[in-house]
């Protein structure tokens, strides 16, 4: 038991889940108090910036896969200064020009959302260019399994967000305070981990690193991360853009109730996904895994809208308050789109573990044809809803079908 308690895969996982299980709890408290004290309206126009965020974050998501991978199989300590000092150079750039792009369509965006003060979208773009450079830090951290350097600067960034904002609110700073306190957030995040790599990376090397492999793996994971993100984030943007402000800001909490579904299993996709790879690597078998995370997954999932179908007003009112409670006959629809697209979100991650990347194509696929179908039949917050509920059913089959093929295909192989 003391070999298994100071063994660093065991002090890692801990400090893995339980930092993230904190932060995740802080990041819903700021969403379940915003809603309260700035109402439906307001908080749709936060809720629409948070989604222009959260398709941001696909940059930093998906490349720190990439980015932990190369540094965890640097040789040694110069190796892995020469991959740092690469990458940081070249995300510092790419993220200056991207902001500089984003904070110069912000007031185009901001009509498009129909949000009167521009300031509050231009805003995004500092915290895009903070949470680039941030993600290499962390990353590495992650890589040298030093993962106090992931969580805290995360932690940090998640209390910030929710103190400051409060206080800015109460000051009269509205919606305008609370990006703005998401701002301080992330730059305080950057300096503890800009201190933090400092600190636990040690050697130098003036050799360039090649990005190429670099790129090359990253791009199937980034089009999957994109995908998906879009898929629960674009229908939110639609709405602000389509529908009437106090609608929006219901929607944006149906969104968020709906999101506890697939951050809930998250943590499942994330331990599955390491393992089948390794298994796979090592000609093991790894089909009870996937199997025993798919399960679990549904469970989870089911249970979850089952609750929204029986006792809509009680989620609804419980966390968000009775000005949320217009919501009620459209929670469970919410609920069965979230778990269709949990569930898809599961099979792409399991079929990408084994090295089978075509299958990004089928949620960019769906992604597209979501923004399309929308932009002509966006009437109610339930066709919005159903619309896209129906789009990741179809996903989720089509990722079934291509999975059943390929293992049809494999054992066809073997004989």
């Amino acid at each position: 038991m003391k070999k298994i308690f100071k063994h660093p895969l065991f002090l890692g996982g801990l400090v893995m889940v339980g930092g993230n299980m904190v932060v995740n709890v802080v990041n819903y408290a700021y969403h379940l108090i915003m809603g309260r004290v700035l109402g439906p309206v307001n908080y749709g126009v936060l809720a629409s910036i948070f989604s222009i965020l959260y398709l941001i974050s696909v940059i930093p998501s998906s490349t720190s896969v990439s980015i932990v991978k190369f540094i965890s199989s640097a040789k040694d300590g110069s190796e892995a200064y020469s991959i740092y000092s690469s990458l940081a150079r070249f995300v510092f750039i790419l993220a200056g020009i991207v902001s500089l792009v984003f904070m110069i369509f912000s007031p185009a965006v901001a009509k498009f959302l129909h949000i009167d003060n521009f300031l509050m979208v231009t805003m995004v773009s500092f915290v895009l260019f903070l949470s680039l450079i941030t993600l290499v830090n962390q990353a590495t951290s992650q890589g040298l399994l030093k993962f106090s350097g992931l969580v805290i600067p995360n932690l940090v960034s998640a209390v910030v967000k929710l103190g400051l904002g409060i206080v800015l609110i109460i000051l009269g700073w509205s919606v305008f305070g609370a990006i703005f306190a998401v701002v301080v957030g992330a730059a305080i995040s950057y300096l503890y981990s800009r201190w933090f790599i400092k600190k636990v990376l040690t050697g130098k090397n003036n050799k360039s690193f090649d990005l190429k492999p670099f790129f090359k793996y990253s791009i199937p994971v980034l089009v999957q991360a994109f995908a998906f993100t879009s898929i629960f984030t674009t229908d939110l943007i639609l709405v602000k853009h389509f529908l009437p402000d106090f609608e929006a800001g219901i929607y944006a909490a149906l969104s968020t109730l709906g999101k506890i579904i697939f951050f809930a299993v998250t943590p499942i996709v994330g331990t599955m996904f390491p393992i089948v790879a390794g298994r796979r690597a090592k000609g093991e078998p790894y089909e009870k895994v996937f199997l025993l995370s798919f399960v679990i997954t549904f469970i989870i999932s089911i249970l979850v809208v089952i609750f929204y179908w029986l006792f809509p007003n009680i989620a609804i009112g419980v966390l968000y308050g009775k000005a949320y409670l217009s919501a009620s006959t459209e929670l469970v629809w919410m609920g069965i789109f979230i778990l269709f697209y949990t569930l898809s979100n599961i099979l792409v991650n399991f079929s990408l573990s084994l090295g089978k990347i075509k299958i990004v194509w089928f949620p960019l696929l769906v992604a597209i044809l979501q923004i399309l179908v929308l932009w002509h039949w966006h009437e109610s917050m339930l066709q919005v809803i159903q619309i896209s509920l129906v789009l990741t059913a179809i996903l989720f089959f089509a990722c079934s079908i291509y999975l059943g093929y390929n293992r049809l295909q494999s054992n066809y192989t073997k004989k």
